[in-house]
């Protein structure tokens, strides 16, 4: 089955000022008979309590009318995937569905914008990789999203000369001169590998992968990696010996073993940074709020979020400024606020503006960003300006 997209999670990112209501529907499809488990019980408690907590005749209005949609497409899907997210708001003409290749808890949301979460959380949590396994005569490619390898495309070397080694009349000047074997020929002017080369560019090119994996014969990799493009050769994160294949599992543990080595070093490249900038109080934003702040104000180079996925935060309803703590009226409008979740504010912004973000898991013993409200970013300039004594206090939530 297709990974999340980035353009899948940017469709629930669109229309930021539209007020109407959507219904956003996690179900667990691994469950037995999770459609009535869900649907048939659990969505309707949910959906009570819902309505009940927002006590409001068009909350009621707009669940009622898009609970039909989840249950259409919970009761039409049956490709094998082990969740689905829904996403339904009939004012807007809104209704998506996104099979899920992971489990999720039941859950139902009502607000005026979709909870994505779920989605953004594993999007940022696992890196992406491009995986080029690659013989003599064959190249295989694979994409690994959240860990998961899908093969993409194949190629095979177009070999035009027979090459007829028995007849005395191929002395070795022609034999050497006419044959296509990669090791009579130097690799790097293979013909072969040129085209692996641009296989491998094309398939990288405006994709968001973390990483280029070379899977094949050392002396092969080797070569396609002399003829890589600067960046490509740079974003090469492992090479290691494999048997030519086409089956994603066969790939499996080279991809487990990098994204292993890639979380270590990334957190400690990351936390060693963080401390520092602690130290120096340099450059550094602590705290929802600050961090949203130099994503709205686009200072941040780095996201680092520890393991609270529940901070609350705020959005003004009038100017679309997001808070990381509850506001009633925004203090720079004065418009009125509505609670949000922090968390998904500063994914959702990173995921816009394309800053890097790096997610803690949430079962770690200890919090490694507790000192900073859960959440810092590395900056590239602090803010040119400074809000007044009332408004620092309504923002921080004191």
């Amino acid at each position: 089955m297709m990974p999340i997209t980035r353009r899948g999670i940017e469709i629930l990112l669109d229309a930021p000022d539209r007020k109407d209501y959507v219904v956003s529907a996690y179900v667990d499809l691994t469950v037995k008979d999770g459609f009535n488990t869900f649907v048939e019980q659990e969505l309707k408690n949910q959906a009570r309590a819902v309505a009940e907590a927002l006590a409001g005749a068009d909350a009621r209005k707009a669940l009622e009318a898009n609970l039909e949609a989840v249950r259409r497409a919970v009761r039409g899907h049956n490709n094998g995937a082990k969740g689905l997210a829904v996403f339904a708001s009939e004012a807007r003409g809104l209704n998506h569905v996104v099979p899920l290749d992971f489990p999720v808890e039941n859950l139902l949301v009502l607000d005026d914008e979709p909870f994505v979460l779920p989605l953004l959380e594993r999007w940022y949590g696992e890196p992406n990789y491009l995986i080029a396994v690659i013989d003599s005569r064959h190249l295989h490619l694979f994409e690994a999203h959240s860990g998961v390898p899908e093969s993409v495309k194949g190629i095979e070397r177009e070999v035009d000369v027979d090459i007829q080694r028995d007849k005395p009349r191929f002395n070795y000047k022609k034999r050497f001169a006419q044959t296509a074997h990669e090791r009579l020929h130097g690799l790097d002017d293979d013909g072969f590998f040129k085209q692996a080369v641009e296989a491998i560019g094309a398939r990288w090119k405006g994709a968001d992968f973390a990483g280029l994996i070379l899977l094949g014969p050392a002396e092969v990799t080797a070569a396609l990696r002399r003829l890589l493009p600067k960046d490509l050769e740079n974003a090469v994160v492992d090479e290691a010996p494999q048997a030519m294949t086409s089956r994603p599992e066969d790939v499996a543990d080279d991809v487990e073993r990098v994204m292993d080595q890639w979380r270590t070093d990334r957190e400690r490249t990351l936390l060693d940074e963080l401390r520092e900038r602690w130290k120096e109080s340099h450059l550094v934003a602590d705290g929802p709020t600050d961090v949203l702040d130099a994503l709205q104000q686009g200072r941040a180079t780095q996201v680092i979020v520890g393991r609270r996925r529940d901070i609350p935060g705020a959005r003004c309803a009038d100017c679309g400024y997001r808070f990381g703590a509850p506001v009633q009226t925004c203090p720079y409008c004065q418009g009125p606020c509505r609670t949000t979740n922090a968390v998904q504010s500063i994914l959702r912004m990173a995921l816009r503006h394309k800053t890097p973000l790096h997610l803690f898991p949430r079962n770690l013993p200890n919090d490694p960003l507790e000192r900073a409200g859960g959440v810092a970013a590395l900056l590239r300039a602090e803010a040119n300006w400074a809000p007044d004594a009332a408004t620092a206090q309504a923002t921080q939530g004191r």
